[in-house]
C-alpha cells in the first residue's frame, strides 16, 4: 500500500475546493428536486419530457462533482439540502418554460461561472466545471428551441 503525504497548502486546497463543490451540489440538488416537481405537476407530455431529460443531466453532473468531493476524500460538509423555496414555487406555478430557463440560469450558469473565476481551485478543477457549464448552456439552448417550436404550433 503506497501512503503519500500531503503538505498543509495541499490540505487547505482540497478543503476549500470541497467547500466550494459541496455548496454547489447543494444548490444543484435543490435546482433537480424542483424541476423534477415541475414534470411530474405537468400534464404536458412533452414539456414533462424536455424538463426531465434536462434534471437527469443535472444528476449526472451532481454524480461527477460527488466523485470529485470523494477524491479529494472530504467528509461530508453540508449533507443537509433544504427543500425549495417559497420563492422558487411561485415561479413555476405557470409552467412556463422561459421562467425555468431563467432560474436555470440563475441557479446553474452563475454557480458555475463564480467557480471558474475561482484563482483558488486546480486548473483540472476547473476543467470539469467548464465541461459542464458547456453542457448546460447547450441544454438551455434546447430547452429554449423547444419552448420556441411549441408556439410556432399553436
Amino acid at each position: 500500500m503506497l501512503f503519500i503525504k500531503l503538505s498543509r497548502q495541499q490540505v487547505a486546497a482540497y478543503s476549500y475546493a470541497c467547500t466550494k463543490l459541496q455548496t454547489i451540489l447543494n444548490k444543484m440538488s435543490m435546482t433537480r428536486k424542483t424541476l423534477e416537481k415541475i414534470a411530474a405537476a405537468s400534464f404536458n407530455k412533452p414539456f414533462a419530457r424536455c424538463v426531465y431529460l434536462f434534471a437527469s443531466e443535472s444528476l449526472q453532473f451532481e454524480n461527477e462533482i460527488h466523485a470529485q468531493i470523494d477524491s479529494f476524500n472530504c467528509k461530508e460538509l453540508n449533507g443537509d439540502i433544504k427543500d425549495t423555496d417559497e420563492k422558487t414555487n411561485s415561479v413555476f406555478l405557470t409552467k412556463d418554460m422561459e421562467l425555468i430557463c431563467s432560474y436555470l440560469e440563475e441557479s446553474y450558469i452563475k454557480s458555475y461561472r463564480q467557480l471558474l473565476k475561482d484563482k483558488y481551485l486546480s486548473n483540472s478543477l476547473k476543467s470539469l466545471i467548464n465541461n459542464q457549464l458547456q453542457a448546460i448552456l447547450s441544454s438551455l439552448a434546447q430547452l429554449r428551441l423547444f419552448n420556441e417550436v411549441k408556439t410556432l404550433v399553436n
